[in-house]
């Protein structure tokens, strides 16, 4: 079945009868289920409360679709910090409380052995996870793979992204003055990292900075993240379990070092605001919408909506969006996603997978992005075309997603991230040097994974 017979047309009654055979995967078997079977089956599932742009779904469609098919949903609604631990205490004690599952990235590997293999359900649906993958985002499918299975269907990412303002890029005074000073054209889409740099350093005048980013907490993390990735070092632990810029790797080191100079030399030179180190992302975008910098480099698809309100662009003009340049040509930057997956204990795998086709079609993903509170961005290709054309978010931030690297997720990833990454990226922000950054850093991550026992 192609994207279209699987993805679209699935709102009304004809998805629960147009004679697909649905498994019911039980033991490893596979049996085909007649869909008219599903009807009076009662399937619980577990989403993140944070993600309020289902609100509408649950609100309204859910009903519509309950009535066509037949099929009950209750809906547990769980605070995303507690999402892996409420799934894995429900597993582990073998309850089997939940039929479909969102999962965060940082829990996925722990969740994965009690996820079943969508492949089955796939091709029983007429497809395979070859042709999911080839409508997705590079990097998806495979981050949702864990031993060779499919345990999570992907749908919902992130990425770093930068935003400007056109009217200081296209302004003429501004672009013959550029072009006198460094010798090229000033660009609206730089494609050097020397370019951002340059742009920078030019548009910190009257008493203005030429960029704004985090420097506090999990969005600190992820900038220092993004950009160490996008110098070629993809991920936190290598196939080993070995932290991936610790002791283990010193080619890695350098590069970490590299990325990590290259972002706070903003800083150092006075590109960024003075009061930086203690932004996160809604006081970044607060100075740049305050006309304080020319650039805003964060995760501005959730703050799109302000940037492009009428309110804010009549004080600082339309804003445009870029990818940040890599320092290592061909890599991209780290994303953030989640995927649904069907608990293998399941009782209701069929009508579980009835619900995922509807809840992942374009018409439900598109009206949850269009009318509930927030923004995420589609791994679909076809919905990030869509979303971008919509204004929902930015082609920048589009480009980040699509050219995003896959990193390995292992069962202590997070913790790693939030324990050690989060500190160490607010002392760099804060004014450790690279170096020293770089060497506790990755001696504290080696050493949390030999602890854990992941290193082999």
């Amino acid at each position: 079945m192609n994207r279209i017979s699987l993805k679209r047309g699935v709102l009304a009654a004809t998805a629960i009868g147009a004679a697909l055979a649905m498994t019911a995967c039980s033991g490893g078997e596979t049996p085909q289920t007649d869909p008219t079977d599903l009807r009076g089956q009662t399937i619980r599932i577990m989403v993140s409360s944070g993600h309020q742009q289902f609100n509408p779904i649950w609100d309204t469609e859910l009903a519509k679709w309950e009535e066509d098919t037949g099929i009950k949903v209750e809906v547990q609604k769980v605070d995303t910090t507690e999402i892996l631990s409420t799934f894995l205490k429900d597993a582990q004690l073998g309850s089997c409380t939940f039929d479909n599952v969102e999962m965060l990235d940082g829990g996925s590997a722990a969740s994965a052995p009690y996820m079943a293999d969508l492949g089955p359900l796939l091709e029983e649906s007429g497809t395979s996870v070859d042709e999911l993958a080839s409508e997705q985002v590079g990097w998806a499918v495979k981050s949702m793979t864990f031993d060779g299975k499919l345990k999570f269907y992907p749908f919902y990412s992130g990425a770093k992204g930068v935003a400007f303002r056109k009217d200081l890029f296209e302004d003429p005074a501004n672009q013959a003055a550029f072009k006198a000073e460094y010798g090229y054209d000033l660009p609206e889409q730089p494609t050097e990292p020397q370019q951002v740099v340059d742009l920078a350093e030019f548009f910190t005048k009257d008493g203005m900075k030429g960029i704004v980013f985090s420097g506090a907490g999990d969005p600190a993390a992820t900038g220092v993240s993004d950009v160490m990735f996008r110098n070629g070092v993809a991920g936190f632990q290598d196939e080993d379990g070995n932290a991936l810029f610790g002791p283990e790797h010193p080619d890695n080191q350098k590069k970490a070092v590299e990325a990590a100079e290259w972002l706070t030399n903003f800083i150092t030179k006075g590109y960024t605001p003075d009061t930086l180190k203690a932004m996160q992302t809604t006081d970044a975008t607060a100075a740049y919408l305050a006309g304080d910098a020319a650039m805003l480099y964060d995760h501005i698809y959730l703050s799109w909506s302000q940037l492009t309100d009428p309110a804010n662009t009549a004080s600082i003009g339309e804003s445009g969006s870029f990818e940040m340049p890599s320092l290592t040509e061909g890599q991209g930057g780290i994303p953030f996603y989640w995927g649904r997956g069907i608990p293998e204990c399941s009782q209701h795998k069929a009508a579980s997978w009835e619900f995922m086709k509807w809840i992942m079609s374009p018409e439900i993903q598109e009206l949850a992005l269009s009318e509930g509170t927030g923004v995420y961005v589609p791994t679909d290709t076809e919905l990030l075309d869509w979303g971008v054309e919509q204004g929902i978010f930015p082609q920048g931030v589009a480009d980040s997603v699509t050219h995003a690297q896959y990193y390995r997720i292992t069962t202590i990833t997070n913790q790693l991230r939030q324990t050690i990454g989060i500190p160490a990226a607010e002392k760099l922000i804060g004014g450790q040097s690279p170096e020293d950054f770089v060497t506790e850093s990755g001696q504290e991550m080696q050493q949390a994974a030999e602890d854990a026992g992941v290193v082999g």
